[in-house]
């Protein structure tokens, strides 16, 4: 059977979708024809991630026109002309979207314009799963997947291609003949949550997660156009996979849906501990959640990547790439060294161990993020469930000055209940760390966390209001400061931590005086130019002196907290 896979990707983020990718994978190994619309290079008139992080400095700007990216100009009923020409040109027999909170509307919108069609339409992903009412109330959308989808969707196929009822399929919630069926259970639309439940929704039989072992496969890159694989990374345009090492995540912070995937997939090994249908390594992992890939089957995908589509750097799409046991990390660094393609990944502070940073670099990597979201110890505590201290904080960046490796200090501003007082804590932070890049992103209360729930209890957001995108769009009234006055904060926030204190009050009038904010942004993008250039020509002196309390570590000890 044909399946369209459908990207609604309306912010260029110009990283190819690993998630995609892999769901490709599993549909052709089950015998199906896959092809896949992809609207990365329409622009609709949407603000980009990119173009806002080179204006506020936060990413050196790349030209990536002589490899065919750029967007091109196209209006929404364009779009979905645009679409509904190749959905009638394909005739696929099922039509699936993956989406994102904020990529939801643009994916919606093309649902609308095969809406009179008798195609079978699937939306899944991040917002489906955590706002199912929301969604599934959509007259042009059949059904969501919650969930991972890779085995589902390979079911959902082969039972519309054999004429099979479909509505007792895991992890499936479809309309039929104007019921609703979740997972086999027929429900009603009020019994879905809307994105805000937290522990106590009625989640339904859900199916055990993908094992990452023999059960998941390598991604299918060739539903892509050649020119989808080029990103910008430092300064420079690289042909990028994005490729997942690790599945899940072992912390749990907050503002993060984690949480309640864990608690979902906990429940779900829970209810198939006796089914014998279910891979036997899926119910007897400590976590459900957070799974590892095999390195061998890893390496075997990078130079799959290497050999067949020319990729020259690696996005590890791991949430926290070094929580890995030691023996892993060392087995990955021997087999990797001997590819050593360069790559980019993201983790946490307490898992920099001792030597890591050195070993990292051997093998490649160029950039590291790291997390510090918030300077103000009590924040973390209280609301963020982030128990290190900030002496574990630099430390873990004081780890790398030893290396070449770029080091990216996240930071997120307008918390719930977060004052001034705590935002100056997090520039203090910051000027302690001293990092190569500096990003400043908006808090967004996403569906399925902790804090979205909290928000909505206090009355700052109305219960069904999607969240935008974190990196573009700024902050809402959090209860303490004013929506203006934590977006002014934020465009000034990399001026408050390089600058010398001395400039502090030319800042703070830069907060609200566009002529003072151009004049002293000219100056930082000049600074940062130069202090590239000087990073460069003089390794490994990225960093300043920082003292660090050696024991200190951790609130409480309490290690095994939360991202």
């Amino acid at each position: 059977m044909k399946v369209l896979l459908v990207y609604p990707n309306d912010r260029m983020d110009s990283l190819i979708s690993a998630g995609v990718s892999v769901l490709s994978a599993h549909l052709k190994a089950g015998g199906h024809q896959v092809q896949l619309y992809d609207t990365t290079f329409y622009d609709t008139g949407k603000k980009t991630g990119d173009f806002y992080r080179e204006q506020m400095g936060q990413i050196i700007p790349v030209d990536l026109k002589k490899h065919g990216v750029f967007r091109e100009k196209i209006s929404l009923n364009d779009l979905q002309k645009d679409f509904r020409k190749k959905v009638l040109e394909y005739n696929p027999g099922l039509i699936g979207f993956s989406t994102l909170e904020i990529t939801y509307d643009q994916g919606l919108e093309l649902a609308k314009a095969i809406e009179d069609l008798t195609i079978p339409v699937i939306f899944g992903g991040i917002y489906p799963t955590f706002a199912p009412r929301i969604v599934l109330r959509e007259p042009s959308i059949d059904m969501i997947c919650e969930g991972e989808g890779e085995e589902m969707l390979v079911e959902l196929a082969n039972h519309i291609e054999q004429g099979e009822d479909i509505t007792k399929i895991l992890n499936l919630t479809v309309k039929k003949d104007g019921k609703i069926f979740r997972s086999g259970k027929e429900i009603t639309l009020d019994d879905l949550p809307t994105g805000d439940s937290i522990y106590g929704e009625k989640t339904g039989l859900r199916r055990p997660q993908t094992h990452m072992g023999n059960t998941l496969l390598s991604p299918d890159y060739s539903i892509y156009e050649d020119k989808r694989f080029w990103k910008k990374m430092g300064g420079k345009a690289w042909r990028t996979a994005a490729i997942e090492l690790s599945r899940g995540c072992p912390y749990a912070c907050t503002f993060c849906c984690v949480p309640m995937q864990q608690h979902q997939h906990r429940a779900a090994r829970d209810l198939f501990a006796d089914h014998k249908g279910i891979d036997s390594k899926v119910l007897k992992q400590k976590d459900p959640y957070h799974r590892e890939k095999p390195i061998p089957k890893f390496i075997d995908e990078v130079k799959e990547a290497r050999d067949k589509y020319g990729i020259n750097f690696i996005y590890f799409t791991d949430e926290s790439f070094l929580s890995m046991r030691k023996d892993r990390f060392e087995e990955f660094i021997e087999e990797y060294g001997k590819i050593k393609l360069p790559f980019w990944c993201e983790t946490r502070v307490e898992t920099v161990k001792p030597g890591y940073a050195e070993a990292l670099q051997s093998v490649g990597c160029t950039s590291v993020s790291m997390g510090v979201e918030s300077g103000s110890i009590q924040l973390r505590k209280r609301l963020l469930g982030r128990l290190m201290t900030d002496s574990a904080i630099i430390k873990g960046f004081k780890e790398f000055e030893k290396t070449d490796i770029r080091i990216s200090a996240n930071n997120i501003i307008g918390f719930p209940g977060e004052s001034r007082e705590d935002l100056m804590l997090t520039i203090e932070l910051n000027r302690k760390l001293n990092p190569d890049s500096i990003v400043v992103n908006a808090f967004q209360p996403y569906s399925g966390t902790e804090l979205r729930k909290i928000c909505i209890e206090k009355g700052l957001i109305p219960k069904e209001e999607r969240a935008e995108d974190y990196r573009i769009y700024g902050a809402f009234y959090n209860g303490a400061i004013s929506a203006a006055e934590l977006e002014n904060i934020r465009k000034v926030f990399a001026l408050y931590v390089t600058f010398p204190k001395s400039r502090w009050q030319e800042i703070r009038k830069a907060e609200t005086d566009n002529f003072v904010f151009n004049k002293l942004m000219k100056e930082y993008k000049a600074k940062e130019m130069l202090n590239r250039k000087n990073r460069q020509s003089v390794p490994n002196s990225i960093h300043g002196n920082i003292d660090i309390e050696a024991n200190e570590v951790f609130i409480n000890d309490e290690e095994s907290v939360i991202v």
